[in-house]
């Protein structure tokens, strides 16, 4: 007879930075979607430029939000609970992927309408 054991209880603060930082992932996946077809669909240049603008503040907030996790992670793991390593390669993935294009917008706003 198999018996019951309840889950583990993960703590709040883990599971809230983790949907944080998917969240802006989606949004800054949207936000270069839209601006992939505003370019196409010839969208007016100050609509273009906000997409940027927002692309670079959400790229930094994924950035930052995955600085957080990976240090979550790693308190975890201090702490003899080895099943979070996965997150931390998840979270730096995300890090590098939101800094990158964060990077990539603020050039492509720079080349655009110069550095004002």
């Amino acid at each position: 007879m198999q018996t019951m054991t309840p889950p583990e209880k993960k703590p709040i603060i883990l599971m809230l930075v983790k949907r944080t930082v998917l969240f802006f992932f989606g949004l800054c996946l949207l936000s270069l979607f839209l601006y992939g077809i505003g370019t196409n669909q010839g969208f007016m240049d100050r609509t273009q430029f906000m997409l940027l603008r927002i692309t670079v503040m959400v790229g930094l907030f994924i950035g930052v939000g995955s600085m957080y996790g990976i240090g979550l992670d790693l308190w975890l793991i201090f702490h003899k609970k080895y099943r979070y390593l996965i997150g931390i390669g998840g979270y730096l993935c995300l890090g590098v992927f939101g800094i990158a294009i964060a990077g990539l917008a603020s050039f492509i706003l720079v080349l655009a309408e110069g550095n004002l």
